[in-house]
């Protein structure tokens, strides 16, 4: 009798605490809070723009184009030239010793504009490559965080678990030990914490590999320790899919980027048609003559010459390539341009339906299955202290409501990267279609 008096007043001490630490620790599906310095986002993309080596290669490209057009729309270099003659020619005015000359060629009207035309989209073209360079770095900057956060919150709901178990396993041992238990109770929980303990070395494994690719892109050591992620807002979209589609192709890097394409191609096939016409040459020569034998007025006196030269374009074979094949350059940009804009369209609609449904999905966590696992833990726990449920059934309903639990930061997490990856098909930031307004895991959740 004493016995189970004993028993029975440790089971009303235990149970009671143990329902308040289901309820406040493993029930809400807000993230754990952590008193240390937390790793925030706009600070990690501020660093890759700055950091990055794609993104510095890519504009140091651009600005390296910016250079040329200047360069394509000077005119050629002129010509200097010497001629000495080993056996002067002798002339009525005397020996002709040796002929200084200058040339300058000038190219057909409007042959130099078209070339800066042609560096200036070439220009253009690597201005929006090194846009898309930013935006795909920031994109997976915000998806290597958003798995990093998914990761550390799972590990601590593991963890959480797992000390949980060990609360089961104390209670089981204690039942066994009045007599009102079963050893193979102790078991199960033993084998239950085994395997989170396997599932811990899983997730720690993954959240290694996203650090050290979220450190490539910081162009940080590989190995170098990041800090617990803050827990990043969702955000809500304020514009339907048409508006987004008219965005994405007004603000799309890659769609920009083809343009200009286009544009350099049109303006190398309108140069492939001036090549057809003659550029003209100008020069004068100054020619050095000595005193002759004759007594003559202009005895000795140099002589100037101008003349005037053109290229002749006759090779109509290679002139007719050169135009065609500039044609068919348009054409292929054209059609890359189509390519781009239709996988543009098709990555917005994607992504848009893909957000509506983690929003859904979120929705039903929210209202439905985590309130429902939790009552269920609730009465299972009920009914395990009456006597009505089994010890495995309690553990059963704790391992539904962190599955759950699982689930709902699994779509939490999915939910931003669909933000995400709408950003990049479509080429904008945030600010500029979302309507501020946010929500964020509580424990309402």
């Amino acid at each position: 009798m004493k016995r189970f008096m004993a028993y029975n007043l440790i089971s009303f001490i235990l149970f009671p605490f143990l329902a308040v630490v289901v309820s406040i620790e493993s029930v809400h599906g807000d993230a754990p809070k952590n008193s240390q310095a937390m790793l925030e986002l706009p600070g990690l993309i501020s660093e890759a723009l700055e950091r990055n080596p794609a993104i510095i290669a890519a504009r140091n490209r651009w600005q390296s184009a910016q250079e040329t057009i200047e360069v394509r729309k000077a005119l050629p270099d002129p010509h200097l030239s010497y001629t000495y003659f080993v056996e002067n020619v002798e002339t009525r005015v005397g020996p002709q010793r040796y002929i200084l000359g200058a040339k300058q060629t000038f190219p057909f009207y409007g042959k130099r504009d078209l070339r800066a035309d042609i560096a200036s989209q070439e220009t253009e073209y690597l201005k929006h490559v090194y846009e898309a360079t930013k935006s795909e770095v920031i994109r997976q900057v915000k998806r290597a965080f958003y798995d990093l956060f998914y990761l550390s919150t799972i590990i601590d709901i593991t963890q959480r678990e797992k000390e949980l178990l060990k609360r089961f396993e104390h209670i089981a041992t204690i039942k066994y030990e009045t007599g009102r238990g079963l050893q193979q109770n102790i078991l199960k929980v033993q084998v239950e914490v085994s395997r989170l303990n396997e599932r811990l070395l899983a997730l720690e494994k993954q959240k290694q590999t996203v650090e050290v690719m979220l450190n490539t892109l910081l162009n940080r050591s590989l190995w170098e320790t990041l800090g617990k992620p803050k827990q990043p807002k969702l955000m809500e979209i304020s514009i339907g899919q048409q508006e987004l589609l008219e965005l994405a192709e007004k603000n799309r890097p890659e769609l920009n980027a083809a343009q200009a394409l286009i544009k350099k191609s049109e303006s190398a096939y309108n140069l492939a048609k001036k090549d057809y016409t003659p550029d003209l040459t100008f020069g004068v020569n100054y020619i050095e003559v000595g005193e002759g034998p004759l007594n003559v007025s202009d005895n000795g006196k140099d002589a100037f010459n101008v003349m005037v030269s053109i290229n002749l374009p006759i090779w109509k074979k290679k002139l007719s390539s050169q135009a065609q094949s500039a044609l068919k350059t348009i054409t292929a940009q054209k059609s890359h341009y189509q390519h781009v804009s239709n996988q543009t369209l098709f990555e917005v609609r994607d992504s848009f339906f893909k957000i509506q449904s983690a929003r859904e999905t979120i929705n039903l966590y929210k209202r439905t299955l985590i309130p429902q696992a939790k009552q269920a833990l609730e009465s299972t726990e009920a009914g395990y202290i009456a006597g009505i449920v089994s010890f495995l059934d309690l553990l059963d309903a704790e391992r539904v409501l962190l599955n759950i639990q699982f689930g709902y930061w699994q779509a939490y997490t999915d939910y931003l990267k669909h933000i995400n990856d709408l950003e990049r098909a479509a080429g904008i930031w945030p600010t500029e279609y979302r309507s501020g307004k946010t929500t964020e895991g509580t424990k309402e959740d």
